[in-house]
């Protein structure tokens, strides 16, 4: 065997017996699909069902507005009726739990509406208790709203004017977006979570391999031993990559599994994932579990001890993967030059395979080459480093 195949088998044979650190390491990984995964379908069921369940409040002055009441019971609500004789301040009623959700109609209501005059009503809530109140006080806002442009409608009419007379321009909204599109928005936080976990894989050995064995003096043998510190670094960067693959394969394939839990067909949405989207992304990925290793390796060997090598790389890993929060949340379009970052466009492109849109596959390439290029030149820095004494600390 090459020095290098030595280096490479006893580094990962050294990280498999380490059961803690392994796990550690692949904690993100196992654990991140199922975590957002789950955390994804409790709030989208959890929404769709305030969206249809009958909505539940309470109002003082129902005998105010008859016919208010009953539009609002035809609109799939279930209304509580407040004595108003026991009803001194519909605040405290809310603040004491005993309502979560009050709508009061003035006394007034009905003379003002035969009169044409404007009528005001008020929705009390807490919306510091834990709970849909918000929620049910936007739908009843809205139910509201509804009712009132209906009277105003009705309004103009006894007196003889079209009511498009007061509505001189109407919007027709067109999205274009494709119902994959529309999902991954919605999930858009998967391509962060494979980028993190990716990086996470190589994570701790990255330390052991360089600043662990320097701080427990294993260093200085090692290095004594005829190896070329070329194939000593290539083979502890090789088994760094090794895990940071292995873990971006494993957050892949909980999300593959994963994903078709999320109840997005009960929404109108699908996200296409498909065995074939699934490995186009990994292999676009290769290059970059090899960045990720040989920029956690160079960050560690930086370091002296095990302890400012953690603080090292746990503020490293945030930079790469920043962007693309950004990029997600503006909504940036993508370049050529966003092609040359990594993560940044490994992102872009996992996102045109999760929808299915077009991919330039002269981005695949210019993103791939610039990656192993970055790669290349972060693994001669490595290599220069340990051709240092100084490396012995």
């Amino acid at each position: 065997m090459s020095a290098f195949s030595i280096v490479l088998a006893k580094e990962c044979i050294d990280n498999l017996r380490d059961r803690r650190t392994l796990m550690s390491s692949l904690s993100l990984a196992l654990l991140g699909p199922l975590f957002f995964v789950g955390a994804m379908s409790l709030v989208l069921s959890e929404a769709i069902d305030d969206q249809d369940d009958a909505i539940r409040f309470s109002v003082l002055g129902t005998d105010h507005a008859p016919e208010l009441i009953r539009y609002l019971e035809s609109q799939n609500s279930e209304i509580g009726r407040i004595d108003p004789a026991h009803a001194s301040d519909p605040r405290v009623l809310v603040r004491s739990g005993e309502h979560d959700l009050i709508v009061v109609i003035p006394e007034n209501h009905g003379e003002r509406l035969r009169s044409g005059q404007l009528s005001t009503f008020t929705i009390i809530y807490d919306s510091s208790e834990l709970g849909s109140a918000p929620q049910r006080a936007r739908r009843v806002e809205r139910m509201l709203e509804t009712w009132g442009r209906t009277v105003g409608v009705l309004r103009l009419q006894l007196r003889g004017i079209d009511p498009l007379l007061v509505q001189p321009l109407m919007v027709d909204s067109v999205d274009v977006a494709s119902t994959s599109e529309q999902a991954l928005k919605l999930l858009g936080m998967v391509p962060y979570f494979v980028l993190l976990g990716a990086f996470m894989g190589g994570f701790y050995l990255a330390i052991d391999t360089t600043a662990g064995e320097r701080e427990q003096g294993s260093l200085e043998p090692l290095l004594s031993q005829p190896v070329s510190r070329a194939a000593l670094v290539l083979g502890k960067i090789a088994a760094t990559c090794t895990f940071t693959a292995m873990s971006l394969l494993l957050m892949l394939a909980g999300f593959y599994l994963g994903l078709p839990f999320v109840p997005l067909d009960r929404i109108g949405l699908e996200l296409d994932f498909t065995l074939p989207n699934f490995a186009g992304i990994f292999l676009l990925m290769l290059p970059l579990t090899w960045f990720a290793a040989a920029l956690l390796t160079v960050a560690a060997t930086l370091a002296k001890t095990y302890k400012e090598a953690q603080t090292y790389l746990s503020f490293l890993i945030m930079v790469p993967t920043l962007p693309i929060v950004f990029t997600q949340l503006l909504g940036v379009e993508a370049t050529i030059w966003m092609m040359l970052i990594p993560s940044l466009s490994q992102s872009i492109l996992m996102t045109a395979f999760l929808t299915n849109d077009h991919i330039a596959w002269m981005d695949v390439l210019i993103s791939m080459l610039s990656t192993g290029f970055l790669a290349v030149l972060l693994t001669m820095l490595a290599v220069n480093l340990y051709s240092r004494e100084r490396v012995l600390g």
